[in-house]
C-alpha cells in the first residue's frame, strides 16, 4: 500500500506495518510493527514521526537501511523521502 509521509496526510485506514520504503532506495524499519489508523506520518533523516488523530506524538525506535535491489536491503546510511510503501502490500520482504 502507498501511504504518503509528509506530515498532515492523515492514513485513509487502518494498516498494520513491519517497515517503510522510500521512492529514493531507502528502507526505515520500526522496532515493532505499527498500527496507524487516521494518523500521519513524517520520514525524516532522524526517523520516522507518526502523529495519532488524537494529536499525540510518537517517534518509534528504528533503523534505516538501504536497498539494493528487491527484497535485499544494506543496514547503513539514512534518507527521507514523501512517498512510502507499506509493508503489508508491496513493500517486498528480506
Amino acid at each position: 500500500m502507498r501511504l504518503t509521509a509528509d506530515g498532515t496526510t492523515p492514513i485513509s485506514r487502518s494498516v498494520l506495518v513491519n517497515d517503510f520504503e522510500t521512492d529514493d532506495g531507502y528502507a526505515f524499519e520500526p522496532a515493532s510493527p505499527l498500527f496507524l489508523a487516521g494518523d500521519r506520518i513524517a520520514l525524516g533523516r532522524d526517523g520516522l514521526v507518526v502523529t495519532r488523530a488524537d494529536g499525540a506524538r510518537l517517534a518509534p525506535a528504528g533503523d534505516w537501511s538501504t536497498r539494493c535491489r528487491p527484497g535485499v536491503r544494506k543496514d547503513f546510511g539514512r534518507g527521507a523521502g514523501k512517498q512510502v510503501w507499506g509493508a503489508d502490500e508491496g513493500a517486498g520482504g528480506r
